[in-house]
């Protein structure tokens, strides 16, 4: 009889909707059962779970109430299971202001069962401290590290991204923080390979950098571990898609599928993973900064066309509708490195010019980046030149890694960013340590008459084992 292997996540939480995800090893009814306060679990819906995607699947349920707390649980049975798994409470109608804090974070990459610390402090404060949520922002998995994945080798198939998905999510501090707070999860490079791109407008020739490919041939390793083909992106990409993609809210603008069930990515997709939610009179945007990055002697290009329009237009429609406005990316934006490999927004300084332009002509306020990858955390802010002379707050909070080798190096080659749309840039911390970031937004009092107050607390475990609290606004 098939089984459970991976889940439950909480995907997709909105005021009125849930996705509700696992995984099994082999053909199934995944079944999921909801209930509020007392009451017995209820049938709340199912689907199938099918080869195609690796046994994997949500249950979208919708017509749920605003601000309430369900418990759910989830079968391969058409009878309720003994007991719930978890519970989750729906947002804000959109709009309403209502003070929350989330969590957020990326890169985990666990060395055996007793890694993942910063996962199960996560996970207390996630009970004791009502966290709402938690966003991560890429490296969910490292495919192309042998020591780390599960398989002693580079993921090079489907079958073996499907692999290392259920080697590190079945890991018990993983599980835990997951099945005590709902996600929303995006890709960095590390779900495909180190530091990769593409290297043609068609997306049909992926690059990784020189000195992988080298360390590679260096040890031996077999051609389809260093030259990257367009199929095993493409691999890559369809298993990110049955764990990660697939319970997150809906892409503004999603890319096209071959018959395999796999992404399209030519020259006329204009689609992209990146994807948007609200909370209350907070509005995020949740960019894909990997799946259109082109680079060649050409060009630089991180986002897709079709995703800056998507982008230019949600700012535009926030703008006044949301005090607060989220922008997630899995990459570094206002925190330049005098030492740095071409992979964060610092490489694409053209593309980064047209965000912060866009952003101090149109006068959009209230914008916060938040970003990772870097292994270490920081806090930045900086002034754009707006209308009429008047200057616009923009801050980034990042926070970074999990459980990950710490960047020492960030804390002493940082630099201001080079744009000529930035003015008074401070930098205000940088922590290169183990991390994560909780973000407290507070609506003093919760009628919009107030300007909300946003706070980026930095958990990070100190030189003693000890966790303590760096605190940024």
């Amino acid at each position: 009889m098939p089984e459970l292997i991976l889940g439950p996540l909480v995907g997709g939480l909105s005021h009125d909707s849930v996705n509700l995800w696992a995984r099994a090893d082999g053909p199934a009814t995944l079944y999921a059962w909801l209930a509020e306060d007392q009451e017995p679990l209820n049938p709340a819906g199912q689907v199938n779970l099918e080869e195609i995607n690796g046994f994997a699947g949500e249950v979208a349920i919708r017509g749920l109430k605003p601000e309430t707390t369900y418990r759910y649980a989830l079968s391969l049975h058409d009878v309720p299971p003994e007991s719930e798994m978890g519970i989750f409470t729906t947002f804000p109608l959109p709009g309403t202001p209502r003070s929350f804090a989330f969590a957020f974070g990326s890169c985990f990459r666990a060395e055996d069962e007793t890694s993942g610390e910063a996962f199960r402090v996560l996970a207390e404060r996630a009970l004791s401290e009502r966290l709402r949520f938690l966003l991560l922002f890429g490296d969910q998995i490292y495919a192309d590290e042998p020591r780390f994945n599960g398989l002693g080798r580079v993921a090079i198939s489907l079958e073996d991204y499907r692999a290392v998905y259920r080697h590190v999510w079945s890991h018990p501090a993983w599980r835990m923080a997951m099945q005590r707070l709902p996600v929303f999860m995006t890709l960095d490079d590390h779900e495909v390979d180190n530091d990769w791109h593409w290297v043609d407008e068609s997306r049909t020739q992926a690059e990784l950098p020189l000195y992988t490919r080298l360390e590679r041939r260096l040890k031996g390793y077999p051609i389809e571990a260093w030259k990257l083909s367009g199929q095993r992106v493409r691999d890559a990409l369809k298993a990110y898609w049955e764990h990660q993609g697939m319970h997150a809210p809906s892409p503004i603008q999603p890319p096209g599928w071959t018959s395999g069930a796999r992404f399209l990515l030519n020259r006329e997709d204009r689609g992209s993973l990146a994807y948007t939610f609200t909370y209350g009179a907070a509005a995020f945007f949740v960019m894909d900064t990997r799946t259109g990055r082109l680079l060649n002697s050409r060009r630089r290009e991180m986002l897709h066309e079709g995703q800056w329009q998507a982008l230019e237009n949600w700012l535009l429609g926030v703008k006044d509708a949301y005090p607060i406005k989220f922008l997630v990316t899995s990459s570094a934006f206002l925190y330049d490195l005098s030492l740095d490999v071409p992979d964060r927004w610092s490489a694409f300084r053209a593309e980064r010019d047209r965000l912060l332009h866009f952003l101090a002509a149109n006068g959009i306020e209230g914008v916060y980046f938040l970003s990772g990858d870097l292994h270490s955390a920081h806090a930045t802010r900086a002034h754009l030149y707006g209308p009429e002379g008047k200057r616009i707050l923009i801050r980034e909070f990042c926070s970074t890694p999990f459980e990950q080798e710490s960047n020492w190096l960030s804390t002493l080659t940082w630099r201001r960013p080079s744009s000529s749309a930035l003015a008074d840039f401070a930098h205000l911390f940088t922590i290169d340590r183990i991390n994560f970031g909780v973000v407290h937004v507070e609506f003093l009092p919760e009628d919009g008459g107030t300007p909300p107050r946003v706070r980026f607390e930095c958990v990070y475990r100190d030189g003693k084992g000890r966790w303590q609290s760096r605190w940024a606004e």
